[in-house]
C-alpha cells in the first residue's frame, strides 16, 4: 500500500450504510463512507435484509455511484422459515459463535469477497463490526478492523424474574458467555483493531494482551443535518431515542422513565418525554401514559430532534460510543448524559458542550435547569453543533482512519 491517498478500499458491513435508520450502526457506517470516498475509490460488500429498507438503501448506494456487493435476503415463509430457524439453530449449538454472528452469517458474503478481491486489486480491506470478523481474508493485503462495542467477561448474571424467565435466561447467558473467546478468535485475523473509546481500548488489550500494539483509538464520525432555528422546539419536551434490542438502551429507557421523569416533572409539571426506537420491550412500552410516548420504529427521527428541548441519554451500561448522544449535539441540541454516554466524546481534554450527571437526582437537576433557561440551553447546543462539525464529521472521522492506514504503509 503506497501511501493513503488515492487507496483502493473494500469495504465490509454487516448491513447496508443508512444515513437515516432505526439503529446507530448503519449512520455511523453512511458517515464513515462517505468519509472515506471523499479521497479514495471504496467497493462495498454487505449483506442486506429481511427488511426491505435495506435493500432499498442497497439500491440508493448504487445510484449514488457506489459499487455495491450485496447479499440479499429476504424473509422466508412456510418450510423456508423452518428450514432457516434449523440453519440457525444449528450453527449456534455448535457453540462457538454468539447469536449475532449465526444471524449475519452468510455464504453468500464468502463468495462475493472471494470473487471481488480475485477480479480487482485492493490495497487495504476496511471490516466493520464483529459479525464480520468470522469470514475468511487473504493475509497479503493490509486489514483494518472496527469493534463497535467490546464485551468484556463478566459474572454469571443469574435470573431474578419467575422460573417460565429461566430457559430464556438461560440462553441468552450462554450466548453472553461466548463472546471474549469469540473476540478474541477474530481480533488475532486483523492487522489494526480500531474502537471507539479508551475504554474499550483497555478491555481489548486487557482481553488479548499480546494484540495491544495493533489496538487504535478513533471516535467515529456522523453527518450533519440541516441546522433548524431554536423556534422549532417545543417547550419542556425530553427525548430519548434508541435501538432498544440493544439491552443498554431499554436499561436508559427504564431508569429514566421510572426514576428521572418523576423528578423533572416535580418542578416542571407539564414536562413530556418521548421515546423513540425499534422493538421497545414491554417494560418499556409499559412506560407510556399521559406523560410519556413510546412511539416504536418511525420512518424519519429529524423531527423528534427538532421538536425536542432537551435530549437525555442516562447510559449506564455497555461499551462504544453512543450515537444517540453525537446526533442529539449534531441537531444543535442540550443534552444531558452520563459519563458512560460521554464516554469517546471528549478530545484534546476540551470541555465537552454537554451536562453530564451519573444519579437520578444530578440527570434531573441538570434537564430542569436546562428546560428552564432558554439561553443557556440554546447556547449549549449551538456549541455542541459546532463542536461535532469540527471533531466528529465524516471528514474528521476519515482524517484519523488514514493516520492508521498510513501505519500499515510499507516504509
Amino acid at each position: 500500500m503506497a501511501g493513503c491517498d488515492g487507496l483502493n478500499i473494500l469495504m465490509v458491513t454487516p448491513m447496508p450504510p443508512r444515513a437515516q435508520a432505526p439503529g446507530a450502526i448503519p449512520v455511523v457506517l453512511h458517515a464513515q463512507l462517505q468519509g472515506l470516498r471523499l479521497r479514495h475509490a471504496v467497493t462495498l460488500v454487505t449483506v442486506a435484509g429481511p427488511d426491505p429498507d435495506e435493500a432499498e438503501a442497497v439500491q440508493a448506494l448504487i445510484a449514488d455511484g457506489v459499487p455495491v456487493k450485496a447479499a440479499l435476503r429476504t424473509e422466508p415463509h412456510g418450510s423456508a422459515r423452518w428450514r432457516r430457524r434449523w440453519r440457525f439453530s444449528t450453527q449456534w449449538l455448535k457453540g462457538q459463535w454468539p447469536w449475532r454472528t449465526v444471524w449475519f452469517w452468510d455464504a453468500q458474503v464468502q463468495r462475493l469477497l472471494e470473487a471481488e478481491l480475485h477480479s480487482r486489486r485492493y490495497d487495504l480491506i476496511q471490516i466493520e463490526d464483529n459479525a464480520m470478523g468470522v469470514y475468511e481474508y487473504p493475509a497479503a493485503i493490509p486489514k483494518v478492523f472496527t469493534e463497535h462495542e467490546v464485551r468484556r467477561p463478566r459474572r454469571v448474571a443469574w435470573p431474578k424474574g419467575a422460573a417460565s424467565s429461566w430457559p430464556g435466561w438461560a440462553l441468552s447467558e450462554a450466548d453472553w458467555q461466548r463472546w471474549p473467546d469469540y473476540q478474541r478468535r477474530v481480533w488475532q485475523k486483523f492487522d489494526r483493531l480500531q474502537v471507539f473509546t479508551q475504554r474499550d481500548a483497555e478491555s481489548l488489550k486487557g482481553m488479548a494482551p499480546d494484540l495491544a500494539g495493533r489496538v487504535r483509538v478513533n471516535p467515529f464520525g456522523i453527518e450533519l443535518p440541516p441546522l433548524d432555528q431554536p423556534e422549532a422546539e417545543a417547550a419542556d419536551q425530553l427525548l430519548f431515542i434508541g435501538n432498544f434490542t440493544h439491552p443498554p438502551n431499554a436499561d436508559a429507557a427504564l431508569w429514566l422513565g421510572q426514576a428521572i421523569l418523576p423528578r423533572v416533572q416535580a418542578q416542571r409539571p407539564k414536562v413530556h418525554l418521548t421515546l423513540v426506537g425499534i422493538l421497545p420491550p414491554p417494560e418499556v412500552q409499559s412506560l407510556a401514559g399521559d406523560h410519556i410516548t413510546v412511539t416504536g420504529p418511525v420512518a424519519d427521527i429529524g423531527p423528534y430532534f427538532r421538536r425536542a428541548s432537551v435530549c437525555v441519554a442516562p447510559v449506564r451500561i455497555g461499551g462504544g460510543m453512543r450515537t444517540k448522544v453525537l446526533q442529539a449535539m449534531a441537531y444543535g441540541k442540550a443534552v444531558v448524559t452520563t459519563t458512560r454516554g460521554a464516554e469517546g466524546l471528549s478530545l484534546g481534554g476540551i470541555q465537552l458542550p454537554l451536562a453530564t450527571a451519573d444519579d437520578a437526582e444530578g440527570i434531573a437537576r441538570a434537564a430542569v435547569d436546562l428546560l428552564a433557561d432558554d439561553g443557556r440551553r440554546h447556547a449549549l447546543g449551538q456549541a455542541a453543533r459546532t463542536y461535532v462539525a469540527e471533531h466528529f464529521s465524516p471528514q474528521a472521522y476519515t482524517t484519523r482512519q488514514e493516520a492508521i492506514y498510513a501505519e500499515l504503509s510499507p516504509p
